[in-house]
């Protein structure tokens, strides 16, 4: 898969921007304490005082908001806070998808069909909306009140959105896992003795670990449409402080600036349509990546079969010339 990967442009464009982001919002944090460039009040060249937003030039690269803030620093800042937290998002989901999809997989037998009724619910009610009543009351809060402290804030926003997940993940592994232990090969590993650990880890796990890693992506770029859904609905990832009828993010997440700039779309085009930008720049690399992945895997796949079949042909004698000596004049 690496040989392939490492010439694919698309893998290395996807990895290459989203790295670039991490790295730039991560050295903001750590050099610059954070801190984003905000212009409340500057003159002209005619002496004139200007009040922002003041739109993209030379001086401000993609503008300002209405508050003055910097959308270039803005972005930067908020980047760790988008990609990091669909990373960490996606690994706890796979992390607990996959072990319990095993267990049940390799162990459940006469209650698997009252479990797999239980977890096809979860596919039935919008994740958006069980997230958006769950975390409202703990996430949104007026400026003056005294709101939770913001890593009780994150971490309870983090296992709402893990774990509402994972039923569905771990049904799916299970059917994965079930559908294989009818396969030839483990069939016979379990004649010659093997326990289910070891056929789970030697045999099975093997042929699953290609498709975990496409689906490792794949909820990398559904945490990020749940964010950006909870986002317009002023459900800001960290918290919501209300200022009146007007909503502020905590952290300057890409999302939460999206739902918060979006009533500007038609008077400011540039302030939404900035962090929009940037988050369809995201998914679109994430989304590469995938299909480098994908494509990789298929061509290794493809491979392993035309060997196998190579070999077949090879050892295919034909009965009339077992012991057959053939001389040439």
């Amino acid at each position: 898969m690496w040989n392939y990967l490492k010439r694919d442009k698309r893998f290395w464009l996807g990895g290459l921007f989203l790295t670039i982001l991490m790295v730039l919002s991560i050295g903001n944090t750590v050099f610059n304490d954070g801190n984003i460039h905000k212009v409340i009040l500057q003159y002209d060249k005619t002496g004139y005082p200007e009040v922002p937003p003041f739109p993209p030039s030379m001086q401000f690269l993609f503008g300002t908001d209405r508050a003055g803030y910097d959308l270039l620093n803005l972005i930067i800042e908020g980047a760790k806070w988008t990609i990091g937290f669909a990373i960490v998002v996606a690994i706890l989901r796979m992390v607990l998808g996959v072990i319990i999809g095993f267990l049940l997989g390799a162990y459940v037998k006469r209650g698997f069909k009252k479990i797999e009724a239980f977890f096809d619910s979860f596919t039935i009610v919008p994740m958006v909306m069980i997230c958006y009543f769950i975390l409202s009351e703990v996430l949104i809060y007026a400026n003056g009140t005294i709101p939770a402290p913001f890593y009780q804030r994150l971490l309870f926003q983090l296992a709402v959105i893990v774990l509402l997940s994972v039923p569905t993940l771990s049904l799916y592994v299970a059917n994965e896992v079930r559908k294989l232990q009818t396969e030839e090969f483990v069939e016979a590993a379990k004649i010659l003795g093997g326990g289910k650990l070891y056929i789970v880890v030697k045999h099975i796990l093997p042929h699953l670990v290609p498709t975990f890693i496409i689906m490792l992506m794949q909820q990398f770029v559904q945490t990020l449409t749940l964010l950006l859904h909870l986002g317009l609905l002023t459900l800001f990832f960290g918290g919501t402080v209300l200022y009146g009828d007007e909503a502020d993010s905590v952290t300057h997440e890409w999302t939460g600036l999206i739902g918060m700039y979006y009533p500007s779309l038609s008077a400011d085009t540039w302030i939404p349509m900035v962090p929009i930008i940037f988050f369809s720049l995201t998914v679109l690399a994430a989304n590469k990546i995938t299909d480098s992945i994908q494509d990789s895997l298929e061509r290794n796949r493809a491979a392993s079969i035309s060997v196998k079949n190579t070999n077949k042909s090879v050892l295919q004698v034909p009965e009339n010339e077992l012991f057959t000596f053939k001389h040439q004049a």
